[in-house]
């Protein structure tokens, strides 16, 4: 699993540093917005938005196991951001 959660990290940061030079600041917001029109773009973002959910209640879970409650909380608000980032993050802190 740690193995896998450098991988989404390495792969994450490097899809998104090309992402951000073929449209970055304001032409990503409206990329971003464009996703809302379509329907299968509101289904992909809810499902995003639900694993994102899932991921949430994962951390806090373990959190209470291990008392690790400040890297989940941190790692729970970085999310709607850096998405899977920050969940792989919370492993490679605290889990791997």
């Amino acid at each position: 699993m740690t193995v896998v959660a450098v991988a989404v990290l390495i792969t994450l940061v490097a899809v998104s540093a090309w992402a951000w030079r073929q449209a970055p600041g304001r032409k990503a917001a409206s990329e971003f917005s464009e996703i809302w029109k379509a329907p299968w773009g509101k289904q992909l973002m809810l499902d995003f938005f639900g694993l994102e959910a899932i991921l949430a209640l994962w951390m806090l879970t373990d959190a209470h196991g291990r008392g690790t409650w400040v890297s989940a909380i941190a790692c729970i608000a970085a999310m709607p951001v850096f998405g899977s980032m920050a969940a792989a993050f919370y492993w490679l802190l605290n889990v791997g």
